[in-house]
């Protein structure tokens, strides 16, 4: 199996986490998908990461579909609760994460963009998502600390990557319990060996 990640990406982040508290260990290529580079395409057209391409020659492309693989493949210490009701809640806090990454994604591109050709409307449309995010997530996240299932993986990455890349968001002055679990959920070994370079 190999797998492409790039040290600076969420979505490799967040299955960097995941495989570190499965306690597997893939051969990785870290690359940079700005550059396009061959070896990444050849595997996915669209030189996005993460992309893993398993045993079998299969390309898997985007974090959500490589973490139900990896949850099928290797179900033990398994990363979504056993009883059904809480895996869906699991999963809702989870998609509820995965948009608020791409929230923050799409104000990184929108602010890398030629200032006049910026969309300030996009970009407090974005903000506004957040905002609302966090305060989703402070309501129904259940912060638990006996577990680290694909709910806390995707708001840790979710939260940490708003840290990193937003700082002027001030989440934590809004949701204090919230911060609190992010502070324990950062201090994790899985959080701390794939936190990005500063």
């Amino acid at each position: 199996m190999q797998l492409y990640l790039s040290p600076t990406s969420p979505f490799a982040r967040k299955l960097r986490v995941a495989l570190l508290e499965k306690g597997l260990d893939f051969a990785t290529v870290f690359v940079d998908p700005w550059q396009v580079p061959e070896a990444l395409t050849r595997a996915n057209p669209l030189s996005q990461v993460p992309t893993l391409v398993t045993d079998a020659g299969v390309a898997l492309v985007n974090s959500e579909t490589i973490l139900d693989w990896l949850e099928r493949t290797y179900p033990q210490p398994a990363l979504l609760p056993a009883d059904a009701d809480a895996a869906t809640r699991a999963l809702a806090i989870a998609g509820l994460a995965q948009g608020m990454l791409e929230a923050t994604v799409q104000i990184v591109l929108e602010r890398r963009r030629a200032p006049e050709l910026q969309s300030a409307a996009l970009i407090e449309r974005r903000k506004a998502a957040l905002q609302r995010g966090v305060a989703s997530l402070a309501q129904r996240f259940d912060r638990a600390r006996d577990r680290f299932h694909v709910d806390g993986i995707g708001a840790a990455v979710a939260l940490a990557y708003l840290d990193f890349r937003l700082p002027e968001h001030a989440w934590r002055n809004d949701a204090p319990q919230l911060a609190a679990w992010q502070d324990w959920a950062a201090a994790r070994p899985s959080l701390q060996a794939s936190a990005p370079p500063t």
